[in-house]
């Protein structure tokens, strides 16, 4: 399969709304939305619009903390009688999916997936099932999460993270093999260097740092600032065009893929 185009924005400060997202949209979204549909619009404006049959996988971990928040909020305050039905329709863990799928007309497959550590990659190999058996003409991949204060404040302390707790997005458009672009495979493929999305365990991080002996080793929360459990697709160094092998570990569970040079 084919990376044909890519887009990552920060979590911080919020992003503009695209052009495209109504005023009466923005007001129903929250800001995961507004952060994924940023890194869309920035692969958007890549090339053409996207086919009405393209795919789309949302992957991330916490869903939409700040809908959560004012849904069981609203509950608490009002009974279950007055629960607001506005932060509901966003605080259901796939509702970034249905709604880039709605507001780009999209048809294609459509679904979330919730991995922790190992979200990216598994969204990437989703989007090659997809591929494989011809059920889109190309996959939309999306990746993120968004913070509130108080989920970042106790994430950091339960996760005793290294780095700061972050949030941020990552979009790619994957395509076949005869498309252009940078090639990816799944698995584990000649390279010099390495990405991995870091490791909060200690056995993790022994396990990535066994995985990369001979190769040059990075980590994308130390290229980001911050960690959060997808965050290795946010962190893509696509300016070099080197192959580059990738990692993702959660409990030891290892998922790996490779990006090789552009093909056309």
């Amino acid at each position: 399969m084919r990376l044909t185009r890519y887009a990552a924005v920060a979590g911080e400060p919020l992003p503009a709304w695209p052009d495209w997202v109504q005023g009466g949209q923005r007001r129903r979204l929250d800001a995961l939305n507004r952060l994924a549909l940023a890194a869309v619009d920035r692969v958007l404006a890549q090339g053409s619009a996207f086919d009405p049959e393209t795919a789309v996988v949302v992957a991330n971990s916490y869903g939409s903390v700040d809908s959560t928040l004012r849904f069981i909020t609203s509950i608490s305050n009002f009974g279950d009688q007055g629960a607001s039905p506005t932060p509901f329709t966003t605080s259901v863990h796939n509702s970034t999916a249905g709604i880039i799928g709605e507001l780009l007309k999209l048809h294609g497959p459509c679904t979330t997936l919730s991995q922790g550590g190992t979200g990216g990659l598994s969204a990437l190999r989703w989007a090659h099932l997809m591929l494989a058996a011809r059920r889109a003409p190309a996959v939309l991949v999306v990746v993120g999460d968004k913070h509130v204060a108080w989920s970042r404040d106790i994430v950091g302390r339960l996760s005793d993270s290294p780095w700061p707790i972050g949030d941020g997005a990552a979009a790619c458009l994957i395509a076949p093999d005869t498309a252009n672009g940078r090639e990816i495979r799944l698995g584990r493929h000649e390279s010099a260097r390495c990405l991995d999305g870091g490791a909060l365990l200690e056995p993790d991080e022994r396990t990535l740092a066994d995985l990369a002996r001979g190769q040059a080793r990075q980590r994308a929360p130390d290229l980001l600032g911050s960690w959060w459990p997808s965050c290795l697709l946010a962190a893509l160094p696509l300016d070099d065009p080197s192959p580059l092998q990738l990692r993702e570990i959660e409990h030891q569970h290892v998922l790996e893929a490779w990006v090789g040079p552009a093909a056309t």
